[in-house]
């Protein structure tokens, strides 16, 4: 029961640093899911977080995934509900009064003050799904295809998703 409440709490101030989008928070999410609790281990982190990538929604329901791993489907359930619903609630609370107050000089302020430090996070996300993924030359060079592919915007991601799944099921990854 303890570490239930472990995982509630740790996904509940998890959604609340989420600036940007999930990726943003995926660092922390990874230090403390595989480092801290060691509810996943490394790749299972990146594998979740593919997934999530496939399904429909948004990619944070790799907390669901981490949920699953951990605890079951009551994992799944409680790391779920904490993830998503207090944060829904805010936005939506936020977001009604937010067209009234979007004028105003501090929250025009607010705005543009967030929007590098989203970047930040998101770039910090894309370093550290990196780093647990890309290990020898084979993962190497599926990676910089795959940027490469999404960079010129040749392919949907989807596809590029599914191509490099695909390349690395045939490989052995």
């Amino acid at each position: 029961m303890a570490d239930l409440l472990g995982l509630a709490w740790t996904f509940l101030w998890l959604s609340f640093i989420a600036v940007g989008g999930g990726l943003g928070v995926l660092p922390e999410m990874q230090r403390q899911v595989v480092g801290r609790y060691g509810w996943v281990t490394a790749r299972e982190f990146v594998d979740g977080y593919t997934l999530s990538q496939l399904t429909p929604g948004p990619n944070m329901l790799v907390a669901m995934f981490v949920g699953y791993r951990a605890h079951g489907f009551v994992g799944a359930l409680v790391a779920g509900v904490a993830m998503f619903l207090p944060t829904s609630l805010l936005a939506a609370v936020v977001a009604r009064r937010w067209e009234r107050l979007r004028g105003r000089p501090w929250a025009l302020a607010a705005e543009r003050a967030l929007a590098p430090v989203g970047i930040g996070l998101m770039a910090a996300g894309v370093y550290t799904l990196a780093r647990a993924a890309v290990h020898d030359w084979v993962t190497t060079a599926l990676a910089t295809a795959a940027t490469v592919v999404l960079a010129a915007r040749w392919l949907p991601p989807v596809v590029v998703v599914l191509a490099g799944g695909l390349a690395g099921w045939l490989v052995g990854l």
